[in-house]
């Protein structure tokens, strides 16, 4: 599975546990991976305004050593922004995702380079609950 096909399954989960709400998942088929976070961010920023950020601590972030930019900031968005979103409302429990992106990245079988951080990144994101309706 490639970026493009995490960030879809990212938006759709989101989506179909009530999080977000998204007219036309499919059009997303057509963006990029940092098209949809970007997209995502900002669909979390209307659907949740009163939503507080806190300043992360970029100089202890996985992503720092990326030489890719692209890649970079969709994993800094993904960590300090859209992870946020999801745990300040009480969608994701913060420790259960790091939890979950430790055993991972920890496999013996898993190699590590920056795209399979940002893949685990978005797994570890879609472990979220939305609220019943």
């Amino acid at each position: 599975m490639d970026l493009q096909e995490r960030a879809f399954m990212l938006v759709r989960h989101l989506h179909d546990q009530n999080i977000i709400k998204m007219d036309d998942l499919d059009q997303l088929k057509n963006e990029t991976y940092e098209e949809i976070v970007l997209l995502l961010r900002q669909k979390l920023q209307e659907t949740y305004p009163q939503t507080k950020l806190k300043r992360m601590m970029k100089s202890v972030h996985f992503a720092n050593g990326f030489t890719d930019e692209r890649l970079k900031r969709v994993a800094f968005i993904l960590t300090d922004e859209i992870e946020q979103y999801l745990t300040l409302n009480k969608f994701l429990d913060h420790d259960t995702s790091v939890e979950f992106f430790n055993n991972k990245i920890t496999a013996a079988d898993f190699v590590i380079n920056a795209t399979s951080l940002v893949e685990v990144t978005f797994e570890s994101l879609c472990i979220c609950k939305g609220r019943k309706m």
